[in-house]
C-alpha cells in the first residue's frame, strides 16, 4: 500500500490537534479543582472549631446579695433623776448604840517591860515577844567527839587507879597476857567506855571493869577541854 495512503489515514484518525496552552490550562483546572476538594473539608472542620471555641463561655456566679442592716433603734432620752428625800426617824431605834467599853487591863507592869501594854498592864489573853522566847527550848550544845591522842593531842595523866581483879577460873587455867582496850575520856577525866582491841576471853571483862574506874586530868585543846580516845593495855600475869 502506499506510504501517503496511510499517512492520509492516520490523520483522519487522530483528531484536531491541541495546542500546548489548552493542555497546560486543563492541568491547572484540575489542580485547582483537587486542591478545592481536599482543603474544603479542613477549612470545614476548622471554623465549626472556632465557632464552638468563641460559643465557650466561662459562667462566674452572681456575687451574693447581702441583706440590708436593721436600722438601729432611735436612742431614748434617759429620765431625769428624780430626787431623793431622806426624812428623818420619828422615833429613835429600838437598840441604841452603847458606849464602847475599856479592855480590862492586868497589874501593872513592872519596869523595863515591853511595849505591849496598856495602861500599865498586860491585856489578858495575849503574849509578848518574851513569852514566846520563854518557851522555845534553847538549842542543844554541840557535841565534840572524842579525838585519839598524838600531836597537839597530849596523853594525860592518870589521877587514880584501880587493880583489875583477876578471875579465878582463867588463874585455874593458867591463862595470862595483855588485854589492849581503847579507852573514851570526856572532858573532866572521867572513863566513858572501854571496847577491846586485843582480847583474851577469859580475861577482858576483868580489863574493862578496872579501866572504868580509873581518873585521868582534862585533855586541853587551844585552852579548851576536849575529849579523847586513850589506847590502855592491861596485863595479867600469874607469877
Amino acid at each position: 500500500m502506499p506510504r501517503d495512503l496511510f499517512a492520509g489515514t492516520f490523520e483522519r484518525n487522530a483528531g484536531p490537534r491541541r495546542s500546548k496552552w489548552t493542555i497546560a490550562g486543563s492541568f491547572l483546572a484540575h489542580t485547582v479543582l483537587l486542591a478545592a476538594l481536599l482543603v474544603f473539608p479542613v477549612l470545614s472542620a476548622f471554623d465549626n472549631y472556632v465557632v464552638q471555641a468563641r460559643s465557650v463561655a466561662f459562667s462566674v456566679p452572681p456575687a451574693p446579695v447581702m441583706p440590708a442592716m436593721p436600722a438601729a433603734p432611735p436612742k431614748s432620752a434617759a429620765p431625769a433623776p428624780s430626787e431623793v428625800k431622806i426624812a428623818a426617824p420619828s422615833a429613835p431605834p429600838q437598840n441604841p448604840v452603847t458606849e464602847e467599853r475599856p479592855f480590862a487591863v492586868g497589874p501593872p507592869a513592872p519596869p523595863g517591860a515591853p511595849p505591849d501594854v496598856i495602861g500599865g498592864g498586860r491585856i489578858p489573853g495575849t503574849y509578848t515577844g518574851s513569852d514566846v522566847l520563854k518557851g522555845v527550848p534553847e538549842p542543844p550544845p554541840a557535841v565534840v567527839k572524842p579525838m585519839p591522842v598524838g600531836g597537839n593531842i597530849k596523853a594525860p595523866r592518870r589521877l587514880s587507879y584501880a587493880d583489875p581483879v583477876y578471875p579465878a577460873i582463867a588463874i585455874s587455867a593458867r591463862i595470862d597476857g595483855m588485854v589492849i582496850l581503847e579507852a573514851t575520856i570526856d572532858e573532866t577525866g572521867v572513863v566513858r567506855d572501854v571496847k577491846v582491841l586485843r582480847s583474851i576471853p577469859m580475861l577482858d571483862q576483868a580489863a574493862m571493869d578496872a579501866v572504868k574506874k580509873w581518873r585521868y586530868t582534862p585533855t586541853l585543846l587551844n585552852g579548851a577541854a576536849v575529849p579523847i580516845l586513850l589506847t590502855v593495855t592491861v596485863t595479867f600475869s600469874l607469877r
